[in-house]
This record gives structure tokens, C-alpha cells and sequence, in this order.
């Protein structure tokens, strides 16, 4: 605007200058518009040349920053791909982590259930099994009376040349030519008694004899212990069995039980053995010997090969009784399964 202003300002004063200048003037001033105007085509020049330069440069740096937009955006719809990605993926894996924790839970109920199943008939195997030995024991014991019974008068017999008849509760009976003896447990020939002796029939000189000693003996459980201490495992179950059935709620009925499932483990008879210690674990939860029956169910399981259920045990005994020596035992095993 500056420059059009000079050209009216300069255009003026030439029409003023010809009225009253030079024809020299004139030339010096036609001159200097001519230069006046070379210099505005150069401005103009250099002002569109540089407008250009500038427009230029801004495409330039428009169409950059298109670029780098695209690319922007470009690297947005990647990252989403992939996150929608990694959301699936996640997704997928959850689901299968779900199902896998799901089936693992129905093993596991199975698996218990198999084992109830497993204790509920090796429970009534055993009760069968006891109750067979039971009548097995009440038969031999009959029998074993009638034996005593019969050898007691072939004694007399023996002894006599004739039959007598041997009456019990303090009958007195005369044998042949010897002396006056007393049938009762706890009296002697002579009319003493003492602690319920065990009597004994000699011969002598055509006479019988009644020899008492003295019953020493100790009571039914250490006659029992010393049985199983022998290594008579049999019998000391059977002497056990005998402790239990005179008092099923006793102090020892928890030792007495773990002891008949120790015979029994002492036997190769595991499955047994088992139930034996099952009792103690159900019946006697606070008492000394249920770590070690725990321990020793497992160890029984670990026999039958059902590794499975010999880890559930330990880890039951591991849990309910931490701070016992069977359960640092458990540990130790359980780390070999």
C-alpha cells in the first residue's frame, strides 16, 4: 500500500513538474519513474518469490505432518488390534484356566468318593472278617474246653483205674486210696487258700494230687504288649481284641486299637490295618496315637500303591497336627511321592 502511494505521490508530480519543468527535468524524471518502477517489479518480485518460498515450505510441512499422522494413526489401529488381541487371548485363557480348576475339583470330589466308597467296604470286609474270627475264636475256645475237660478225667482216670467224676464249686472227691482234695479253683488239699492259683493234677503213688502255684501274670493289655513286643502278632491280636471287647470306652481303647492295626500292618494286611487305624482317627481325635495312626494309614495306602490317597492323608496330618513328630515324618514322605 506504502509503494502505490509513492507511484500516485510521483505520478502528480510529474503531471505537475510538465507544465512548468524542462524538457531536461522531464527526461531526469521519466528516468527516475523508470527506476522507481524497475525497483517496485524487483520488490515485487522478491515478495511473490519469498510468499512462495513460504507456501511452499508450509505444504511442505503440512503434507509432514499428514504423514506423521498417518502414522500416528496407523500405530493406534495396531496397538488396538492387538490389544483386542491380547483381550481374546486372555479371555480364552481364563476360561481354560476356569475349566481346568472346575475338572480338577470333580476329580477330587471323585476321588474322595471312591475313597469313602474304598473305607466303607473295607469296613464291612472287616467287620465280617472280625466277626468270622469271633466265631472262630468262641469255637476254638469250646473246643479247647472239652479237650481241658476230657485230658482232666483221663488224668483221673489214669490214676484211679476207674472213672471218677470231677465236680467243681469246693465238692470234695475222694481219688482211690489217696487223700480228701478240694475242686475249687482256690483251695488246696489241706483246706488253704490263696490268689486264684492255677491248678494242676499230679500223679502219685496210686494218689492225685492237687498242685496250686500262684498266678503271677500281668494284666490282659501288657500280657498283649508282651505278645506284640515277641513279634506274635496273631495272638497279640487276638489278646488286643480280648482288652477291647472288656472295655470299648476305656483310657487305652485308642492305644489298644492302634496296636490291633499294628499287628496287622506287622502282617501284610493293609487294607485291615487301615480300618484299625480309621477308628482311632474317628473315634479318638485328641488322643496321643492319632498322629501316629494317621501316619501309619498313609504308610498303609503307600503299601496298596494308592499313592493318591496316601498324599491326602499326610496332608491331612500335616494340617491338624503340625507341631507333632509324625507330621515332620509326613512331610519327608510326602516330598518322596
Amino acid at each position: 500500500m506504502k509503494m502505490i502511494r509513492n507511484l500516485a505521490i510521483a505520478g502528480c508530480s510529474v503531471l505537475l513538474l510538465t507544465q512548468c519543468a524542462t524538457q531536461d527535468e522531464v527526461r531526469e524524471l521519466n528516468y527516475q519513474i523508470r527506476a522507481v518502477n524497475q525497483k517496485v517489479e524487483e520488490v515485487r518480485t522478491k515478495a511473490v518469490g519469498t510468499i512462495q518460498k513460504r507456501q511452499a515450505s508450509s505444504v511442505s510441512k503440512i503434507d509432514q505432518v499428514e504423514e506423521e499422522t498417518l502414522r500416528l494413526k496407523s500405530r493406534l489401529e495396531e496397538s488396538e488390534h492387538l490389544a483386542g488381541q491380547f483381550r481374546e487371548k486372555t479371555g480364552q485363557d481364563l476360561a481354560a484356566l476356569h475349566k481346568a480348576v472346575e475338572q480338577l475339583r470333580a476329580e477330587n470330589e471323585e476321588k474322595i468318593r471312591a475313597l469313602e466308597q474304598k473305607v466303607d467296604q473295607l469296613s464291612a470286609a472287616f467287620t465280617k472278617v472280625q466277626q468270622e474270627r469271633i466265631r472262630a475264636a468262641e469255637e476254638r475256645a469250646r473246643e479247647a474246653a472239652r479237650r481241658a475237660e476230657a485230658a482232666r478225667k483221663r488224668v483221673v482216670v489214669a490214676a484211679t483205674g476207674s472213672p471218677v467224676k470231677v465236680r467243681p464249686e469246693r465238692r470234695k472227691v475222694r481219688v482211690g486210696s489217696g487223700k480228701v482234695v478240694s475242686a475249687a479253683a482256690g483251695t488246696t488239699a489241706t483246706g488253704s487258700s490263696g490268689p486264684a492259683p492255677s491248678p494242676s493234677v499230679e500223679k502219685s503213688q496210686g494218689s492225685v494230687q492237687v498242685v496250686t502255684t500262684p498266678d503271677t501274670t500281668a494284666g490282659p493289655f501288657s500280657r498283649a504288649m508282651a505278645l506284640y513286643k515277641a513279634k506274635k502278632y496273631k495272638d497279640a491280636y487276638r489278646m488286643f481284641e480280648q482288652v477291647l471287647a472288656g472295655n470299648p470306652k476305656g483310657a487305652k481303647a485308642a492305644e489298644t486299637l492302634f496296636y490291633m492295626g499294628e499287628c496287622l500292618y506287622n502282617q501284610g494286611e493293609y487294607d485291615l490295618a487301615i480300618l484299625d487305624y480309621q477308628k482311632v482317627i474317628s473315634n479318638h481325635a485328641r488322643d496321643p496315637h492319632t498322629p501316629a495312626a494317621l501316619l501309619k494309614q498313609g504308610m498303609s495306602f503307600e503299601k496298596l500303591t494308592d499313592h493318591e490317597t496316601a498324599k491326602i492323608i499326610y496332608k491331612k496330618l500335616i494340617k491338624d497336627y503340625a507341631g507333632s513328630p509324625e507330621a515332620a515324618t509326613a512331610r519327608k514322605r510326602l516330598e518322596n511321592l
